[in-house]
């Protein structure tokens, strides 16, 4: 199984707490308005987790947040369509205000935990 898979399968049904949704968010947010300074393969590894997480029943995700990134990603998985580009990035600056960085951090090192 591939990085990709494992840790899609992982985010399924692991139990996040809601700081690390929201920063699950916020990264994905990040990756689709091209502000993330992590390489491609980063980006689908992080995407993927975003994916398993929204997989979860119910989705812990804000509905109308996650319907904003499920249409910006309809084109291309890792970048916003270029009509939802501007409200992408607004709401990646709105919801990176409460962002801690420690918290930021240890969800990175969880993923890539998980994946090596």
């Amino acid at each position: 199984m591939d990085d990709q898979s494992t840790v899609y399968e992982w985010a399924k049904t692991y139990k996040f707490s809601d700081e690390q949704i929201q920063y699950a968010t916020i990264l994905a947010l990040k990756i689709l308005d091209d502000e993330c300074k992590m390489d491609y393969d980063n980006y689908n590894l992080f995407m993927s987790v975003y994916d398993g997480i929204n997989d979860q029943v119910p989705s812990p995700f804000n509905l109308s947040v996650h319907s904003i990134i499920n249409l910006a990603r309809a084109d291309d998985p890792i970048k916003a369509s270029p009509i939802y580009k501007d409200m992408i990035g607004e709401l990646r600056i709105t919801m990176m205000k409460d962002m801690q960085k420690p918290i930021m951090k240890a969800f990175k090192n969880l993923v890539w935990s998980v994946a090596s």
